[in-house]
């Protein structure tokens, strides 16, 4: 019987800004899904002037173009627990935060505007931690929380890259935490946090349709290997997924990204 691996934290070790290959990777996971994160941003009422929070901002992609959106200027406040990339990349009119969301006595503001994309679904405090983004909105003020549903590699036809995906997000669930499937209820839990005028977008890549989606999806799988095999993952597997992913005929989902948003009532 495999012993369970141990927890750990998203960053410490799996994904960890010190890790060779991680800038490259969240470089590619921004242009995949940025396009996508900022149609949803562009169509919402953000008055002028509005203060914005960008929760998990990591390479800081989201923050800087907030920070210079027509309609503004923003005040854009960007918040990682691990400010390595964002103090090497964030403007000047974009304030960089050091602090972990799940510290309850962590308390940024108030925004008009709180963005949050592929954290909540990392932390085993997601539940309480949503209540504290709705708490941070001023009255009035727009939640757009964005995760992945784990909705394409893990009903692949190809073996390898199937039982890859899987062995993923079952070692990613057993060691950080992390739920591939938590987005589907943020429109039902924004309802009962109060929030109105609730609508969820999708946004669908696929490895080749979108090369970096492709580069994105092997170098996930490239860094989580590791946690994989020590839980017992076949090597030779890993490698036949990968291999599956370099292929110019390739035509594979990874994740879909959901994002929800919703409006705190003026009163």
């Amino acid at each position: 019987m495999t012993a369970q691996p141990p927890q750990q934290r998203y960053g410490e070790s799996l994904y960890a800004s010190a890790n060779a290959d991680e800038g490259e990777r969240l470089g590619y996971l921004a242009t995949v899904f940025d396009p996508a994160s900022r149609a949803v941003l562009t169509g919402l009422d953000i008055p002028p002037h509005a203060t914005c929070l960008d929760v998990g901002a990591g390479t800081g992609t989201i923050s800087t173009w907030l920070a210079a959106m027509p309609g503004g200027p923003y005040q854009v406040t960007a918040l990682d627990r691990d400010t390595h990339f964002l103090l090497r990349s964030a403007p000047p009119n974009v304030r960089v935060l050091q602090g972990d969301v799940t510290d309850p006595g962590l308390d940024p503001g108030r925004f008009d505007l709180v963005h949050c994309r592929f954290t909540l679904m990392h932390l085993r405090e997601r539940d309480t931690v949503l209540r504290r983004l709705v708490s941070w909105l001023r009255p009035g003020g727009l939640l757009v929380v964005s995760d992945a549903e784990a909705t394409g590699g893990e009903h692949s036809h190809h073996d390898a890259y199937r039982t890859s995906v899987q062995a993923l997000w079952r070692n990613l669930a057993e060691t950080i935490g992390t739920d591939p499937h938590c987005a589907s209820r943020w429109p039902g839990a924004f309802h009962d946090l109060g929030l109105r005028d609730i609508r969820t977008a999708a946004h669908f890549p696929t490895v080749h349709t979108e090369p970096d989606c492709s580069r994105f999806t092997a170098l996930t799988l490239r860094e989580g290997g590791p946690a994989m095999l020590a839980d017992g993952f076949a090597p030779e597997t890993l490698r036949d997924a990968l291999r599956h992913l370099s292929r110019p005929g390739t035509h594979e989902p990874f994740i879909t990204m959901l994002t929800t948003w919703g409006r705190r009532p003026e009163r």
